[in-house]
């Protein structure tokens, strides 16, 4: 029996965010259907938050996401993963 959940292989990174951003995220990306795995972290010694979270998105699901993160967080966040948004940028 196969799992209609894309396999780790189909997952790409879409960045790091302090868990108040996480959650705004992650309620929007679960109102979509879009699948998201989420692995918290400490980063490292500087004066930011003392825990974050790497999200990673269903990589069939990336224009989905991007206008999810758009209507966040504006165009502006520097938390963008290049390789993530790289289509999505105006350059």
């Amino acid at each position: 029996m196969e799992s209609n959940e894309p396999k780790q292989a189909d997952f790409v990174l879409l960045g790091s965010y302090p868990p108040r951003e996480a959650a705004k995220l992650l309620e929007r990306f679960h109102q979509a259907g879009i699948a998201f795995r989420t692995q918290p972290r400490s980063p490292p010694p500087e004066p930011r938050p003392t825990v974050v979270i790497d999200i990673s998105v269903d990589s069939t699901r990336t224009s989905e996401v991007a206008q999810i993160h758009r209507d966040l967080f504006g165009d502006g966040l520097p938390n963008y993963h290049l390789s993530f948004f790289r289509e999505h940028r105006n350059v």
